[in-house]
């Protein structure tokens, strides 16, 4: 299976959000977690507001209790309303598919991603909580991949 095939095979169970539906649901009185799964230094770079940063990589522990990962705020709420958060969608939706085996009920991806947020000039943050320029950030997040990377 392609890294496609997995991603197309978690949106079968993983339901996502639309980056305008979810700046509506965050002005409500019972805003979802978002639940940033970049790397770090992804985050620093830009982010969403009030977003909880658990790389990839600790997700599972930090879903769980007595771990060095261990985010209470995730390890107490499987039925919380949580929208994961990556660059493009594709990870979050993994991710999503991983969380609902650990139990979590109400967990979706946002469509897009940070890409999507960003393409629809949605503010976000850089690590000193300052605003973002959003074509500096648009010109980054939509760098080709370079050659070297590219199928022969």
């Amino acid at each position: 299976m392609t890294y496609q095939e997995l991603v197309a095979q978690a949106l079968k169970t993983v339901p996502e959000v639309f980056p305008w539906d979810l700046e509506e649901e965050l002005a409500s009185e019972s805003p979802p977690l978002l639940l940033d799964i970049r790397e770090v230094e992804e985050f620093e770079v830009m982010h969403i507001e009030n977003s909880l940063l658990v790389p990839r990589g600790t997700l599972e522990g930090a879903c769980e209790w007595n771990f060095h990962d261990t985010q209470p705020i995730l390890a107490s709420g499987r039925d919380q309303n949580i929208v994961i958060i990556c660059r493009s969608g594709n990870r979050s939706a993994l991710a999503g598919v991983i969380m609902q085996q650990l139990g979590f009920t109400n967990v979706r991806s946002l469509k897009m991603g940070i890409k999507g947020w960003n393409d629809n000039d949605l503010p976000m943050l850089d690590k000193n909580n300052k605003i973002v320029d959003v074509d500096e950030i648009d010109e980054l997040l939509n760098e080709p991949v370079p050659i070297e990377k590219l199928k022969p």
